[in-house]
């Protein structure tokens, strides 16, 4: 089982870390974490860490492999820009808040079991692809 809060670091070849932080899921339902109830909905929040230098576009989003089944795709997408500075020198690094809600029919309303996987990615400003990324693997939910 998931320990949560989940930090894993992001690829930077760029001096400065970053970080990639996904908080405990948070179901209406209660108690316990790894049981989710897709009629109420769920949702997943956490934050990305960059340097203050760093511009563009930031994409994080969460997947859903099914356990012995033929499910796996995307449940989920957070958007945001990633506005950076160049003044000061050195400027502080810079916490970007995401959140993912889940909710039916976007997973069957079957008890299923997944596997989820959160993604982080940083495009340019103009949306081109870049090598800066960073992932978690949550482990398996069940979803009721």
């Amino acid at each position: 089982m998931t320990t949560f809060p989940v930090t894993a670091e992001v690829q930077l070849v760029s001096p400065g870390g970053a970080t990639l932080e996904i908080d405990q899921p948070q179901d209406p339902s209660g108690s316990p974490i790894t049981v989710l109830d897709i009629d109420l909905g769920f949702t997943f929040t956490g934050f990305v860490e960059l340097p203050g230098w760093l511009s563009g576009k930031g994409v994080v989003r969460l997947s859903a492999d099914e356990i012995g089944g033929p499910f796996d795709d995307t449940i989920g997408q957070a958007d945001f820009d990633i506005t950076g500075s160049s003044s000061p020198t050195d400027p502080p690094s810079v916490q970007y808040p995401w959140q993912i809600t889940v909710t039916s029919p976007t997973l069957p309303d079957a008890t299923k079991m997944y596997q989820f996987a959160v993604v982080f990615l940083f495009k340019t400003a103009a949306g081109g692809h870049t090598d800066i990324g960073g992932f978690v693997d949550l482990g398996a939910f069940l979803v009721v």
